[in-house]
């Protein structure tokens, strides 16, 4: 017979809803499982809003650049590394996750697979 565990709340899905929730369930002194099938952050996280984001960010730049005599400032854009925009926009994701996961563990929410 597999171990079981009680809780007081369980949350299905890790994605912004619901690890918001699983966190303020923890500040209530709740025990907390929260369940997702593929990683803490959901959609959101690592493959909607930030990572579009960060790509959108990258791209305003490179306008702001093509634009910048319009306001007197002399600029040149040789280019986009599109390699080093990727860079960019994982290294945000990843810095996200890894304090995501780190403020989960300290409020010792249970982080299930499934």
């Amino acid at each position: 017979m597999a171990d079981t565990q009680e809780y007081d709340i369980v949350i299905l899905g890790a994605g912004s809803g619901g690890y918001a929730a699983a966190l303020r369930a923890a500040e209530l002194d709740l025990t907390v499982a929260l369940i997702e099938a593929d990683k803490l952050g959901g959609t959101c996280l690592h493959r909607g809003c930030i990572p579009t984001k960060a790509l959108l960010h990258s791209a305003e730049v490179a306008d702001t650049i093509r634009e910048s005599a319009g306001v007197g400032v002399k600029s040149s854009l040789e280019g986009i590394d599109v390699s080093a925009v990727n860079s960019f926009k994982e290294g945000i994701v990843n810095r996200l996750y890894k304090g995501l996961q780190g403020l989960v563990s300290s409020r010792k929410v249970n982080l299930v697979n499934g």
